[in-house]
């Protein structure tokens, strides 16, 4: 997975949230056992707490290793050639739109956020206006033509 600066930081948020939330769990769980009065039953509250934790622990181990197995991009500083950051005017079976290619784990996709992990993302990095891309994904084929780009700096909503 290719991630910039922005996209580490949303993943050690991610684990912090996880991370909350697997203490709640843990909490809970602790409370479950030493509220059990009825032994002769299942402890519903102790399961669900269980159930928690475990889904906790898989989420943290899975951005774990996202994090640990990532590919850090930096700017390339190419001035012909698409970066992270940059809004790029793409056209896609006559239709012509603007993306911004991000190294985030997370996009805005209302914002017109596309990762450097998406098909197009992938496909459009490093490249020039006017070059013409041809890929397939989930069986389909298309063809990309680089129509423009503008630089974007982090933070810049326009």
């Amino acid at each position: 997975m290719f991630l910039d600066e922005e996209g580490l930081e949303q993943l050690d948020e991610l684990i912090k949230k996880e991370t909350n939330r697997l203490k709640q769990a843990v909490s809970q769980k602790a409370n479950a056992y030493q509220n059990d009065t009825n032994t002769w039953h299942d402890n519903s509250d102790f399961d669900n707490a269980t159930e928690k934790e475990n889904a906790a622990i898989n989420e943290i181990n899975k951005l774990i290793d996202i994090k640990i197995n990532a590919e850090i991009i930096k700017k390339h500083m190419q001035a012909d050639k698409i970066d992270v950051g940059d809004v790029v005017t793409v056209e896609i079976d006559e239709d012509v739109f603007d993306v911004i290619l991000t190294g985030k784990y997370i996009t805005n996709a209302g914002n017109g956020e596309i990762t450097l992990n998406s098909p197009l993302g992938e496909n459009i990095y490093k490249k020039s206006i006017g070059d013409i891309i041809k890929y397939k994904h989930l069986g389909n084929s298309f063809v990309v033509k680089i129509i423009d780009f503008k630089r974007r700096e982090r933070g810049d909503e326009n």
